[in-house]
């Protein structure tokens, strides 16, 4: 079956914020195919391995776990403070969370040092678990936004005020430069533990 390259954003929503919440969407559909994905003939899916999940790449600084956590924590991270508003703690986790919520996010967003929070040991259910989890509270915040208030201005901690619109297009970015990184990652992971 040939792929459909459409875009469809969904219905109900002001066409602004839609269209933007669909590329959203997009990014992480991507994303998740670069740690499983099905072959469209065989119908078999290519999942990454425990290992490679997990491998520290010499050619790079992050392990495709790290990189799904960051992906997942600072979409929590720009919902949170720079949307709802919500002042950091010192530990620099995420407030505001209930804790449903966040159970899935146990390390904190940066270390103190501000690089990411190395994360192993997980499987990769887990990640995907954060990942829809995060995207799920993500939607339901920005998707109840009139168009006024998705692009209204909101003051940020020691920055430029930043309306969601804009966040939702920084977080597309974002990711879809992370995803190039877990890509390199794990061919890279895969060939040194022997193509598992």
């Amino acid at each position: 079956m040939l792929e459909t390259r459409t875009v469809d954003p969904a219905e109900g929503l002001p066409t602004g914020i839609a269209y933007a919440l669909w590329t959203l969407e997009e990014t992480r559909r991507r994303t998740i195919a670069y740690v499983t994905w099905t072959d469209e003939e065989t119908g078999e899916v290519d999942e990454i391995s425990a290992e490679a999940l997990d491998w520290q790449p010499t050619e790079q600084r992050h392990s495709v776990a790290t990189l799904l956590y960051h992906i997942a924590v600072f979409e929590m991270d720009w919902l949170y403070t720079d949307i709802l508003g919500v002042p950091e703690d010192e530990e620099r986790m995420l407030p505001g969370m209930d804790e449903e919520l966040l159970a899935h996010f146990p390390y904190p967003i940066l270390l103190p040092d501000h690089s990411y929070t190395p994360v192993s040991g997980e499987p990769l259910s887990a990640h995907l678990d954060r990942l829809a989890a995060s995207r799920r509270v993500f939607l339901d915040v920005v998707g109840g936004m009139t168009l006024e208030d998705f692009r209204t201005r909101r003051p940020t901690e020691g920055g430029a005020p930043v309306t969601p619109e804009w966040v939702v297009e920084h977080l597309s970015q974002h990711e879809a430069e992370h995803r190039g990184q877990i890509w390199e990652a794990r061919v890279a992971a895969e060939a040194a533990l022997g193509g598992e």
